[in-house]
């Protein structure tokens, strides 16, 4: 490999205690880069279709991009790549903290774990190889099981897995050394799966580049982007991600009380000012950001990573909850335990409408009522512990509604990952967006909102279905991307993906001949995994919105009167995609993007 790449993939397997390493092979790097693309060719290649996701056979995968580690501002992301156990599909949570740099350290780009472990334990990756050691940790929380392994390995990466991925969890994620959380889909129940507490890693060894100067020059210019621009300068390091809560309230798109409407009476006291004035005593940063969009708040003497928009949304204007002290508490809960935080709030929103609407008369002694945070709390703190009510909490929506036969049309999720926080039927590129997500219900899979919503590149009527196909798909290209290089999303508010080029071609040495044949690595990445996925059994039907957004009109605020036209801009999706009426990519597409030979090579 020229640069940006170590060269080397570890796969270990669990139930016979042994490592491997091969070689990364030059040809995939160039077409699908690292991070997600590398990582689900690795996914596509281990399974057949239809496996258990908590099997020994199927794999958690981490995976770097080759800007991981580098001087390339924010390049510090990696991917996690499994199949689903909430979904039954493809999942890949993009991750920061220091493990990813940590791995590509020991020498590694991309780490595969399979089978099963005979007893709780944790794999020490370095230099010198791997080794699986009993871990008496087993049970404890995130961050005690980070504080001990901090004393032991102070200057290493780790992913662990809290005491509700060990119960497999359904909602339940992982966190990293410096609590960033991969928290969607359910790797933590396959990480807990296979007996494994934490995977540790660290070394010294260089991550080298392929063109030293080029690279100096295409990060000082990113660098000075990011410095200029008013997100990245300002309002992410000052308000983090909360700060557009008050702007997607004022478009009525923020969901409340369950998408019941799209706009919340508390949503100003949940801005980033009041935050900022409160709660938030510092902010953190990635290894090499300047961004620093992670706020840390402090109740009781208890540091609390974040909240951030997602999270203050779901267990805030979501659950009908006002109080910020509420939502950071349930925020540290989550993230000790190992839950995912957008899927908890949903989850509790979709009780709370359940109890409102008769379907339900208490649970455990308790009525989960609309803003009541005391009930709130406990209904968490049951999740957390997996007792009583708290073992159907941490199932999610799509398996409680189940329970309940005529709640579906409120069950607010999408192939089973419960919805983020952007009203579709106030910014309709966004329901489109969820509805084809590879993952399930994602904001992150095809942000349509920024132009939607914030006015970002020049903005968009979100109300129109008019070219939000053309949209969606540029914005999940893009995104697919960004996460198989290694670089932040985030810094995609001040750069465009130009610039990223130009950074990856000067640090791996890729001999791409425009930056258009850059571009189609994202395209090729989508098509992967939804090849992954139609091989699950996924078809159109799937690539659906729960029934209130499709017959429902948003019933106040600017979107008043309002549903998604969901079926007309997915039949344009699929045809500007390449794939037919069903769903599946045509013959022609996958031999146009190089996919048929490169699965081909490896039957």
């Amino acid at each position: 490999m020229k640069g940006g790449y170590t060269g080397r993939i570890l796969s270990f397997d669990l139930s016979l205690n042994k490592a491997k390493v091969k070689n990364l092979d030059e040809k995939e790097t160039f077409l699908l880069l690292g991070g997600k693309g590398l990582g689900a060719l690795q996914l596509y290649r281990s399974l057949r279709g239809k496996e258990d996701p908590l099997s020994p056979e199927n794999p958690i995968i981490v995976s770097t991009g080759p800007l991981t580690g580098t001087i390339a501002p924010t390049g510090t992301k990696f991917s996690i790549i499994t199949k689903s156990p909430q979904t039954g599909v493809f999942l890949d949570s993009n991750c920061g903290g220091m493990f990813g740099v940590q791995l590509k350290r020991a020498g590694y780009d991309m780490l595969i774990v399979k089978g099963i472990a005979e007893e709780p334990s944790m794999l020490i990756v370095d230099e010198n190889g791997a080794e699986l050691r009993p871990c008496r940790l087993w049970g404890r929380t995130t961050f005690e099981t980070i504080g001990e392994l901090k004393k032991e390995f102070p200057d290493h990466g780790f992913l662990i897995v809290g005491p509700a991925g060990e119960r497999l969890a359904p909602i339940s994620g992982l966190l990293t050394d410096d609590a960033r959380s991969a928290g969607r889909g359910g790797s933590g129940a396959v990480m807990g799966s296979k007996r494994l507490k934490a995977i540790v890693a660290g070394g010294r060894r260089p991550i080298e580049v392929y063109d030293v100067e080029g690279m100096k020059r295409a990060a000082w210019v990113v660098r000075r982007m990011l410095r200029l621009h008013e997100v990245t300068a300002r309002s992410l390091p000052r308000h983090g991600t909360v700060n557009i809560i008050e702007a997607v309230n004022e478009m009525g798109a923020l969901p409340t009380r369950n998408f019941q409407k799209g706009r919340f009476d508390g949503a100003s006291e949940l801005s980033g000012e009041k935050w900022r004035s409160s709660l938030w005593k510092t902010d953190k940063g990635c290894y090499g950001c300047t961004i620093r969009c992670g706020k840390i708040a402090v109740l009781n003497n208890t540091w609390v990573d974040g909240p951030d928009y997602e999270t203050i949304w779901a267990f805030g204007p979501n659950c009908g909850v006002k109080d910020a002290r509420t939502i950071a508490l349930a925020n540290y809960l989550c993230d000790a335990y190992g839950l995912d935080t957008i899927s908890m709030g949903v989850t509790i929103s979709f009780l709370m409408e359940l109890y409102e609407k008769g379907f339900i008369q208490e649970l455990d002694g308790l009525k989960p009522t609309w803003g009541d945070e005391e009930v709130f709390l406990r209904l968490i703190e049951k999740a957390c512990n997996g007792e009583g009510c708290g073992s159907m909490i941490e199932q999610g929506v799509a398996r409680l509604s189940r329970k309940f036969p005529g709640s579906e049309a409120f069950a607010m999720h999408v192939k089973g990952l419960e919805m983020p926080a952007y009203e579709p039927r106030a910014a309709k590129g966004m329901g489109l967006g969820y509805a084809t997500s590879d993952r399930g219900a994602c904001h992150l899979r095809g942000y349509t909102a920024g132009q939607e919503l914030l006015g970002y590149g020049g903005g968009v009527d979100p109300y129109t279905i008019e070219g939000k196909a053309r949209l969606v798909i540029d914005r999940q290209n893009e995104k697919a991307v960004i996460d198989s290089s290694g670089l932040c999303f985030f810094a995609f508010y001040a750069i465009t993906l130009k610039e990223l080029y130009r950074m990856v071609v000067a640090c791996t040495g890729q001999p791409y001949k425009d930056w258009y044949e850059f571009t189609r690595i994202g395209e090729r990445v989508y098509n992967l995994t939804r090849l992954f996925n139609v091989r699950e059994g996924l078809s159109r039907k799937d690539d659906s919105l729960p029934s209130r957004l499709l017959n429902e009109p948003m019933s106040e605020g600017p979107a008043k009167g309002q549903v998604v036209e969901l079926e007309q801009m997915l039949s344009e999706y699929y045809r500007l995609r390449g794939w037919n009426e069903n769903g599946e990519p045509e013959k022609e597409t996958l031999e146009r993007l190089g996919l048929r030979e490169l699965l081909k090579t490896n039957e």
